[in-house]
């Protein structure tokens, strides 16, 4: 089966929709759509139902896609074996990653990589910790960065940092003067919250209606530089690790203080990883980079001071 049908298929599938597939693609719907539709007559079944809402996989659908993911990977394993053989790093990572990884973590390792590796590509997709754990589970990507969070069996979760979920504040809000803040405390106050990022929003709101209180939620998003106005205009309190704001938090114009009695003050920042899957030598080393760069963010003074590993 042609590698192009199944690159085609696999975004399909991922998409839900042609039309959609079709904008990723840079390809005619049309011609997507034949593809599908020769592929289907030559197996003599249907791979998807064609809903109004958009398309879904049949169960053959499902075993096609299983096999387009092995295939598109084993190809890509292949031509990055082969520039090994030319000494060079080649081929594309396809990177997931929480949102605030990309204000400066990301963009700056991706540059000294691209430096040491300059014919590497990068394909780079934000989400939150569920959606990122899908990717790296079904292939979508090779790599994740998130939360030590639940995560699908077949992925494992390496080189682990502190990074605690804080309380950002304005300079001149009320709460910026606190060491430490509880959410209840927190929820007098209007809220920032993110949308879109399951389990963390839910973990807020069910603490927050634990204590009877909810408070009003002023602004929701997905999107970072959203909210980071609203949160240095003091409109509100948000809830972001310290990787989203470490050029406000270095001027001071935000101030990020530590919340207490809650499970999101624990959480850790780390890779993750297929556990089965092979990935290209381009992917692995990028990984083994990755991992270096988590692990000099932890020794930072500022960082080590945000997350409690020394005293003010």
């Amino acid at each position: 089966m042609h590698a192009a049908f199944l690159r085609y298929f696999s975004v399909v599938a991922r998409a839900g929709s042609i039309r959609a597939a079709s904008e990723q693609l840079h390809v005619a719907s049309s011609a997507i759509s034949r593809q599908i539709q020769k592929v289907e007559d030559e197996l003599g079944t249907p791979l998807f139902e064609r809903l109004p809402g958009g398309l879904r996989l049949t169960q053959a659908g499902k075993i096609l896609l299983a096999h387009a993911n092995r295939t598109l990977n084993d190809f890509e394993v292949l031509k990055g074996e082969l520039g090994a053989l030319r000494g060079e790093k080649t081929g594309t990572v396809s990177i997931a990653s929480l949102d605030s990884l990309l204000v400066s973590f990301l963009p700056e390792q991706i540059g000294q990589f691209h430096r040491a590796h300059p014919k590497v590509d990068f394909r780079v997709r934000s989400g939150a910790h569920g959606a990122v754990a899908t990717m790296v589970a079904e292939g979508e990507a090779d790599l994740g960065i998130t939360f030590s969070l639940a995560r699908p069996e077949d992925t494992e979760f390496v080189a682990p940092i502190p990074m605690p979920l804080m309380a950002m504040v304005a300079a001149d809000h009320p709460l910026a003067r606190r060491r430490s803040v509880t959410l209840a405390e927190c929820a007098s106050y209007n809220l920032l919250l993110q949308l879109d990022t399951a389990p963390i929003r839910s973990l807020i709101e069910m603490e927050l209606s634990v204590l009877n209180r909810t408070g009003r939620v002023l602004a929701a998003s997905n999107n970072l530089m959203m909210l980071k106005p609203l949160i240095l205009e003091g409109n509100g309190v948000a809830f972001y690790t310290p990787l989203g704001m470490v050029r406000e938090l270095s001027e001071g114009s935000i101030v990020a203080v530590a919340l207490e009695g809650t499970r999101l003050g624990g959480l850790e920042l780390g890779l993750l990883v297929p556990r089965r899957r092979k990935l290209t030598q381009a992917a692995e080393a990028l990984i083994e980079q990755l991992s270096d760069g988590l692990a000099e963010l932890r020794d930072t003074p500022w960082m080590r001071k945000l997350t409690g590993l020394e005293t003010a």
